[in-house]
C-alpha cells in the first residue's frame, strides 16, 4: 500500500513542495489508512535528495517540511478532536449505560488529567514520538475536553519536532525511507490495536462492576 501511495505522492510533492507536505499532512490525519510518517519521510527524500547536510540545508528542510507538516497535522487533528469535544459527553450520556461508562467516569479522567502537573508535557512528548497513533491522541484529548488553545499549541510544536526527526531520517537514509515508513506504520498499528483492546477491557470491566451492583 505504501508503494502505491508514494508513487502518487512523488510527483505531487516535487511539483508543489511545502504545499504538498501541508496538504498531505492534513490528509494523513483525517484518512486513517495513510500512515502518519509516510508524507514527511517521502517529502524529505524527494525534496532533499542529494543535498549535503549543513546548517543551510537544515533550515531549508525546517521551512519546507517541518513547519508545513506541523501546520497540516495540527489542522487535520482538529477534525477528530473537535468531533469528540462536541459529541463525546452527549454520546456517553446516551450510550454509556450500554458501555458501562458514565459521564462521571469521563469527568473523573478529565479531572485527573487537568490536575496533573505534567499533562502538557505528556501530550507534547506523545506528539513528538512517531509511533504513537495521532488519532488516539486527538480522540482522547477531545473526549476529556482538553483546553483547545493548549491542544493546538502543543500539537503544533510536538508535530514540528516529530516532522524534523522524520525529515532528517528520510533525507539521510535515502532509499531506506520506505522500509522505515513501513516499520513505523507497523508499530503504529500495533500500538493502536493495544489501545483499542485496553478500551474494550476497561468497558467490559465497568459493565461487569455495574451488573454486580
Amino acid at each position: 500500500m505504501l508503494t502505491t501511495i508514494l508513487t502518487g505522492l512523488e510527483g505531487f510533492i516535487v511539483s508543489y513542495g511545502p504545499w504538498a507536505v501541508f496538504g498531505g499532512s492534513i490528509l494523513e490525519q483525517v484518512v486513517t489508512p495513510i500512515p502518519s510518517s509516510v508524507v514527511v519521510l517521502g517529502a524529505s527524500f524527494f525534496l532533499m535528495k542529494g543535498v549535503a547536510l549543513s546548517a543551510g540545508s537544515l533550515q531549508t528542510m525546517f521551512l519546507n517540511i517541518s513547519i508545513p507538516a506541523a501546520l497540516g497535522v495540527t489542522l487535520g487533528s482538529l477534525v477528530y478532536y473537535g468531533i469528540c469535544y462536541k459529541i463525546g459527553i452527549p454520546f456517553v450520556e446516551r450510550a454509556g449505560k450500554y458501555l458501562g461508562v458514565s459521564v462521571e467516569d469521563l469527568e473523573g479522567v478529565e479531572k485527573r488529567v487537568k490536575e496533573s502537573r505534567y499533562e502538557n508535557l505528556f501530550l507534547f512528548a506523545a506528539r513528538c514520538v512517531p509511533v504513537i497513533p495521532s488519532i488516539a491522541i486527538s480522540l482522547f484529548c477531545g473526549l476529556i475536553r482538553y483546553n483547545p488553545r493548549n491542544y493546538v499549541l502543543i500539537t503544533f510544536f510536538g508535530a514540528m519536532v516529530q516532522a524534523s526527526i522524520l525529515g532528517i531520517i528520510g533525507w539521510q537514509f535515502g532509499n531506506f525511507y520506505l522500509t522505515i515508513s513501513e516499520g513505523l506504520s507497523f508499530i503504529d498499528n500495533i500500538i493502536l490495536v493495544v489501545l483499542v483492546l485496553v478500551v474494550v477491557i476497561f468497558v467490559l470491566k465497568k459493565r461487569s462492576e455495574k451488573t454486580r451492583d
